[in-house]
């Protein structure tokens, strides 16, 4: 593998900020796919269930391994109340995590807070006349004023350690929303290739099996081979009782080509699996070299589909695009040639392998997705909630050529309007574009399909090849004169 740090630029080359027109552009003119409104005039289509439709509902655990939940929490000695007050405080802990610093990032923030404090000072310390034991209390005082600001102004990124009593509140804390977001991230691949069919898995920081829950769920007892790896045995042993119904007496579910737990991610790539997985585990890894490696590692031992997921956050989408980046950009050094190794694309939630122009703007969000879900059984509130994630699946081999791979991704919640509806979507020519349909001019099958997709969903919508400006053409009675301010307003 080359040198992981020649790769830092390669991993950080969409961290320009683009200007405001760059970032977002009006269009009108753009139909529905070949088909759709066919088939929705026809009755063979609902307009809620599109075929860009993604929505998998409100995901709830199986019964079997709610019950296993239960009888493992029964069996412990942990009070209830301590775990679901552990949890959330734990929960807070992971949704505010930030990437560590690299060392030079770090130098350069205590060499920024030590020149602000000299500049502040009135007595300059290397006068001679000055007496060495004054010199020294006053150096004091500055190296204590220097820790104060640096435990304010710099994050001090820790590991997160899983005994047992923590593998239990993570297990209550983050088992089910976990669990959704994967299923619903896996619904993808299968309504999308569902000729597609994992026989063998990796599952990197696997913690207590929500990943391999989540293919069985998804493609049931089609997986023959589950390899879970996860540093803490504490949380292998959780998954594996899981396994047994929540009671480690119990013999294991059976799954043809068996489950495997690991505590270290097998360095060699002759061993490929058709998924492989790492969710929310490469915010845990110390540094940037690391999670390359890491990154690289995965890549190779990926046969079919490699899923990056990551909490919903400004630093999640970060280390997602990472890996992203890195990905399509990985190279291998062949003699004197340099042959591309990457051999894939991103299958999701981009129609593209350009730059994401969402990453490091300031006037537009970070890119994340969210999940309804319902809590386990034990805890009190039975209300669905929803978690947001950040994620990338990356599949070998090169994109195909179809309308289908093109339709654009809606990265926000519709903005529905009296006269029309607003799309945000990111689309396959690498741009965001805000789609603004309207009864009069797309028909009332395009309107209503737009109107009734979701924040996540692909637009069966077939777009003109980009222009340098916007597309400001519709007729006077398009819209309203109230609507046309509304949406000259949703322009970022």
């Amino acid at each position: 593998m080359n040198s992981l740090r020649n790769l830092h630029s390669v991993c950080r080359f969409s961290l320009r900020t683009l200007s405001t027109k760059e970032q977002t552009k009006p269009a009108f003119n753009f139909k529905l796919a070949d088909g759709v409104s066919e088939a929705i005039a026809s009755g063979k289509l609902k307009r809620r269930h599109h075929p860009g439709s993604l929505g998998v509902g409100t995901v709830t655990l199986p019964d079997e391994l709610n019950q296993a939940v239960l009888t493992y929490l029964s069996s412990t000695e942990y009070s209830e109340k301590h775990l679901e007050t552990d949890g959330k405080i734990l929960s807070t802990r992971l949704w505010s995590r930030h990437k560590p610093l690299e060392d030079d990032q770090l130098r350069q923030k205590i060499a920024t807070i030590e020149a602000k404090i000299v500049e502040k000072e009135t007595i300059d310390l290397n006068a001679p006349e000055i007496r060495e034991e004054v010199r020294k209390r006053l150096l004091d005082s500055r190296m204590s004023k220097m820790h104060e600001r640096m435990k304010r102004e710099i994050y001090n990124w820790k590991p997160f350690q899983y005994d047992k009593y923590m593998s239990a509140v993570y297990m209550l804390a983050r088992l089910v929303p976990d669990y959704a977001a994967l299923v619903k991230i896996l619904s993808e691949i299968r309504s999308r290739d569902p000729a597609f069919v994992p026989l063998a898995m990796l599952d990197f920081g696997s913690g207590v099996g929500s990943g391999m829950w989540a293919v069985d769920g998804v493609w049931a007892d089609l997986c023959k081979e589950a390899v879970c790896v996860d540093a803490s045995s504490d949380m292998n042993n959780l998954a594996d009782t899981l396994l047994r119904r929540g009671d480690p007496e119990n013999p294991r579910q059976v799954r043809g080509g068996g489950t495997f737990f690991r505590q270290f991610l097998p360095m060699s790539d002759a061993l490929r699996y058709n998924l492989v997985l790492s969710s929310r585990s490469l915010l845990e890894l110390p540094d940037i070299d690391t999670r390359l490696k890491i990154i690289d590692i995965l890549w190779r031992k990926t046969s079919g589909y490699l899923v990056i997921v990551e909490a919903g956050t400004s630093a999640g989408f970060k280390i997602v695009q990472e890996a992203r980046d890195y990905v399509l950009n990985l190279t291998q050094t062949t003699g004197e040639e340099e042959v591309a190794c990457g051999d894939g694309h991103v299958f999701s939630p981009c129609p593209h392998d350009k730059i994401c122009q969402r990453f490091d703007i300031s006037r537009i969000p970070l890119c994340n997705f969210s999940v309804n879900y319902k809590p386990l059984t034990l805890t009190k509130n039975q209300n669905p909630t929803s978690d947001k994630f950040s994620y990338v699946i990356i599949k070998r081999g090169v994109r195909q050529q179809n309308h289908q791979e093109e339709w654009p991704r809606l990265i926000q919640q519709p903005l529905l309007r009296k006269r029309h509806a607003i799309c945000r979507t990111c689309t396959s020519y690498g741009r965001l574009t805000e789609l603004i349909s309207t009864k009069r001019r797309h028909g009332s099958e395009c309107y209503r399909v737009c109107k009734y997709s979701n924040w996540g969903d692909r637009l069966p919508v077939v777009l003109p090849e980009p222009t340098e400006t916007p597309e400001l053409d519709q007729s006077e009675d398009d819209l309203s004169e109230n609507d046309e301010s509304d949406q000259k307003k949703e322009i970022l």
